[in-house]
């Protein structure tokens, strides 16, 4: 069969946009008019990261080299690079610095609850972060991922739920959390776009905390049946249209795309969760397209 030449569209590459992916779609606009429109290549991969984030790449890290490279969690800790994030990793504020320290307190923990997880899937072997492009007839950009695990007959993503902080009268406590019962709409839909890259591989999600684990399989859940999966992608294609014709009407003019992006000013002055730590020249560049 021939191959197709696809061509990204022009009301994407006016604003220097080359591809997609689930999590553009699931930030608020304004949020990804900042990160995608607003800034540099290299004010993005400066924006600091959360201790949740980090803590849920280092999770990441260790189930990974735990299946990829034959180690125990206690050695997959010992590596490098895990040892570099924890050490080189910048708190946003004291809480988040208390909280990560919480995260990489309980590190083996949670992963090895992943591992109990995965353990239930027929034994194989994994290979991890892989990365594929996806093109739709529907959208004139690609989806590009990268999946956490990919096994012989099985894919998946790794989901960590870490505690909360809560004030006491002697300063913070550490929460335990239960791992949710349903999965999240979110990871919902970027399960449904790897099934269209992975198409002859079963899905899984695996939930855990330090204290509970979950994992979810189209055999214990509904939501990731193929039946589902193709109603949450369609979903997901839904989102990444409706971004693409604020390009269109935008027509390669920021001022323009900014007006259709309503801002929440109100986060920017409580320094909420999008907005905490960001570069004030980014603020203030952000807020110049809308006049202030």
């Amino acid at each position: 069969m021939e191959k197709r030449i696809r061509k990204i569209g022009d009301c994407y590459t006016k604003f220097n946009l080359k591809h997609t992916s689930k999590s553009q779609n699931t930030i608020p606009d304004d949020i990804r008019f900042r990160n995608y429109i607003v800034m540099t290549t290299k004010e993005k991969m400066n924006m600091p990261k959360n201790c949740s984030f980090e803590g849920g790449t280092l999770e990441h890290e260790l189930v990974q080299i735990h299946y990829t490279q034959n180690k125990t969690l206690e050695e997959a800790l010992k590596d490098e690079t895990v040892q570099d994030r924890i050490n080189n990793y910048s708190s946003v504020d004291e809480k988040d610095k208390i909280k990560f320290d919480h995260i990489v307190e309980r590190l083996i923990p949670v992963a090895q609850n992943h591992i109990d997880n995965i353990s239930e899937l027929p034994k194989q072997k994994w290979k991890a972060e892989l990365e594929y492009t996806h093109w739709d007839d529907r959208i004139k950009t690609y989806f590009l991922s990268y999946v956490d695990l990919i096994g012989d007959t099985h894919f998946g993503d790794i989901k960590n739920v870490f505690g909360t902080l809560i004030k006491t009268k002697s300063g913070y406590s550490y929460t335990k959390k239960k791992c949710p019962v349903v999965p999240f709409h979110s990871d919902c839909l970027q399960i449904a776009l790897y099934q269209k890259l992975l198409p002859k591989h079963k899905p899984f999600l695996t939930y855990a905390s330090d204290s509970d684990r979950r994992i979810f399989t189209p055999e214990n859940c509904i939501e990731l049946r193929p039946e589902s999966l193709e109603h949450y992608y369609d979903e997901l294609v839904l989102y990444q249209q409706c971004w693409e014709k604020k390009l269109e009407l935008a027509d390669g003019n920021i001022e323009t795309l900014a007006k259709l992006c309503k801002p929440d000013f109100s986060e920017i002055r409580k320094n909420g969760f999008w907005w905490k730590g960001t570069d004030p020249d980014v603020v203030k560049r952000f807020k110049g397209y809308y006049g202030f």
